[in-house]
């Protein structure tokens, strides 16, 4: 006898996870089969690691300023892909910090303008890219808000200018 699955799993899952080692012999004299213990494995669940997260810093996609300010407002799912996080993590950040007010509707909906959008990179930069804690980013917008902002414009512009000179010496070679 093979261990009993539950029904959403397909009959190739049933083959791949049953071992051939037998553990017993039940009731009607049937061998009883242990399935492999690399099934039982869940996803991954929770926070991401370190590593994981600085892997994605560099990979948000938040559009330039002419297509940024081309709009009134943004919906949370957008502003939450260009950033690559969960739309939970940017509620929980207009709780915490101040300089974050989206509008909502009368539905609720959270609607980001082109500003809250630049005060997020700010914070994005702070939290992942400094590694501030969020109290410690709070103190730093507090005293330093502008130099935050003149910093977050110069390394756009070098993340640009690096772009570019890949894309030249693409060309070249």
């Amino acid at each position: 006898m093979v261990f009993d699955y539950p029904d959403f799993w397909d009959e190739k899952v049933k083959k791949e996870t049953t071992s051939n080692i037998p553990l017993a012999k039940d009731l009607f004299g049937e061998t009883i089969v242990a399935p492999k213990k690399e099934v039982f494995k869940a996803g991954k669940r929770g926070r991401k690691s370190f590593k994981e997260i600085d892997a994605e810093v560099d990979l948000i996609e938040v559009p330039e300023d002419d297509i940024l300010f081309s709009k009134q407002y943004y919906p949370i799912s957008e502003v939450a892909k260009w950033f690559r996080v969960n739309n939970s993590l940017l509620r929980f950040w207009e709780n915490e910090f101040d300089i974050l007010k989206p509008r909502k509707n009368r539905k609720g909906d959270r609607l980001f303008r082109p500003e809250d959008i630049k005060n997020l990179q700010v914070i994005y930069y702070l939290l992942r890219n400094k590694k501030y804690t969020i109290d410690g980013a709070k103190k730093y917008l507090k005293t330093n808000k502008k130099t935050a902002d003149v910093n977050l414009q110069i390394i756009h512009a070098l993340n640009n200018f690096k772009g570019f000179l890949l894309e030249l010496k693409t060309n070249i070679s």
